[in-house]
């Protein structure tokens, strides 16, 4: 969802001076549970926290808002004309999780292990050195770097020494091959 503010011809939105440029976002959100769906109501923008505030309270009255507890109407404050937040991009969790299932793919063909991705993810080391080898596929090019990384983490996490580091320069290979260096840069 976009929000899109136009600027009246005078009045709040003619600002000329910074302390001016503030408008506060009111919005309602609850969460079903954990890993379960979010809802997010925007309820409108205002030209003070007070004024917020006050919008926060009428809206507590109503029903649906009043059965959740206050915390769940939050106040962020935007500067007009300045990029907020995600100032490099974004990236949808569905893609870093289909990722995530790639690479353990071809950690499991590299093993031999003839379980799923989600089955392999129970075992917690092997979860971890994942997990470890993820938070830089998607920065490293170089294969070699990439073995290395991959060598601690099957040290660090699995107390795994016994591979040479040609097997480490093979699936390090297989990684580099799916390009996730080149998704969200």
């Amino acid at each position: 969802m976009i929000i899109v503010i136009l600027r009246k011809s005078r009045g709040i939105w003619d600002m000329d001076n910074d302390s001016d440029k503030k408008m506060y976002l009111l919005y309602h959100m609850y969460e079903y549970g954990e890993d379960e769906d979010e809802e997010i109501k925007f309820l409108g923008i205002y030209s003070s926290e007070q004024e917020a505030s006050k919008a926060m309270e009428r809206y507590y009255k109503l029903a649906g808002f009043r059965e959740y507890p206050k915390e769940f109407f939050i106040i962020d404050d935007y500067v007009v004309n300045e990029d907020t937040h995600w100032k490099e991009g974004f990236v949808n969790t569905a893609d870093l999780d289909q990722d995530f299932e790639i690479l353990t793919d071809h950690f499991n063909k590299w093993l031999g292990i003839d379980k799923s991705p989600r089955e392999s993810w129970e075992d917690n080391e092997y979860y971890n050195a994942l997990c470890n080898i993820n938070e830089v596929m998607y920065k490293v090019r170089d294969i070699r770097e990439l073995a290395e990384h991959i060598q601690k983490a099957w040290s660090i996490w699995l107390g795994d020494n016994s591979k040479s580091f040609d097997d480490y320069i093979e699936i390090a290979g297989n990684v580099i091959s799916e390009r996730f260096y080149d998704k969200y840069n």
